[in-house]
């Protein structure tokens, strides 16, 4: 096991190399002079070139994609062109809040989407299974926007029970936001729980449990649950990563002072640095997280244990 975790994490460096590249020459390439964002269109010629030379701006890009790429390896991503601060110190700022949005909605889709798959699949076609579906479709089909915007007119503006915006360390505000990023993925979970249940509960094995007269609860969710959740495991752990890195839409609306808003404002000022580290750590973090998803594989099936080994 230690040697395939210690295969997979060779194996990041060409991916984030790769990343890398493509990153670079996309924000490069894109129109817009920084400089220019930085002191205004009617700034004087000579002070406009000053600060081109300062930022590295005149060098050729393999020349500007090389320095850069010396300070990244050592987690230093220079300093954001706005601010003046260190793109690092930024994102260790931004990345608690979107952290901590992406935890809650996964938590929401976890605690509400399996047991209403594993329900629907035990059940299925009953006016449980029907409902429960029909939900799942609006939920996958709901925009986040008009969902956000939805339930702060009902929840805060008419009832007040939770705050429309802001994150001030109080759990009130984090429901609204985390309920409307949780609920597409709410309903991805229900929905791949049952089919994977449904499969599972018509194997062999299944149907040898229950002609041994065992529970169908101890059926259900000891034999069939296990051997249905390493599809369930997958969609999470990339669920997880998605919301991590596309939540700008719910941080938006919400006011909700995460890295998704911090990488559009970014963009927009055509802040390099800034740009580059905040989507190499999202790189990064997405490739640990679907690490973490097969080293689970591992424990959820003992076959794949084997092959590790």
């Amino acid at each position: 096991m230690w040697r395939y975790i210690l295969r997979r994490l060779v194996m990041l460096i060409p991916v984030l190399f790769g990343i890398s590249i493509f990153v670079f020459l996309l924000m490069h390439l894109t129109p817009g002079d920084p400089a220019l964002l930085m002191l205004g269109e009617h700034a004087p010629t000579a002070q406009l070139e000053a600060l081109r030379e300062e930022l590295g701006l005149n060098d050729s890009l393999p020349v500007q994609y090389w320095n850069w790429l010396k300070r990244a390896v050592r987690f230093d991503f220079g300093r954001s062109l706005r601010s003046k601060k260190l793109v690092t110190r930024e994102i260790l700022d931004r990345l608690p809040a979107t952290a901590q949005l992406a935890t809650a909605a996964v938590g929401i889709s976890i605690i509400i989407g399996v047991p209403v798959g594993i329900i629907s699949a035990a059940r299925p076609n009953s006016w449980f299974d029907n409902i429960a579906m029909i939900g799942a479709l609006t939920g996958v089909g709901m925009p986040a926007f008009w969902q956000g915007i939805m339930l702060i007119l009902v929840f805060s503006v008419s009832l007040g029970w939770f705050p429309s915006s802001g994150r001030m360390g109080g759990w009130q505000y984090l429901v609204l936001p985390a309920v409307t990023l949780g609920t597409a993925a709410t309903a991805s979970v229900a929905r791949m729980t049952r089919s994977s249940m449904l499969e599972v509960l018509q194997q062999d094995y299944i149907r040898t449990a229950r002609s041994k007269g065992l529970p169908r609860r101890a059926v259900i969710l000891v034999h069939g649950l296990r051997n249905a959740l390493i599809p369930v495991v997958t969609m999470i752990g990339l669920q997880f990563g998605g919301l991590m890195s596309g939540a700008v839409l719910t941080e938006t609306i919400f006011a909700w002072p995460g890295i998704g808003r911090m990488v559009v404002e970014a963009i927009n000022n055509k802040d390099f640095p800034l740009v580059q580290g905040t989507i190499m750590t999202f790189a990064l973090l997405y490739a640990l997280v679907n690490l973490v998803v097969d080293v689970l594989y591992a424990f959820l099936d003992p076959r794949l244990r084997v092959r590790y080994e």
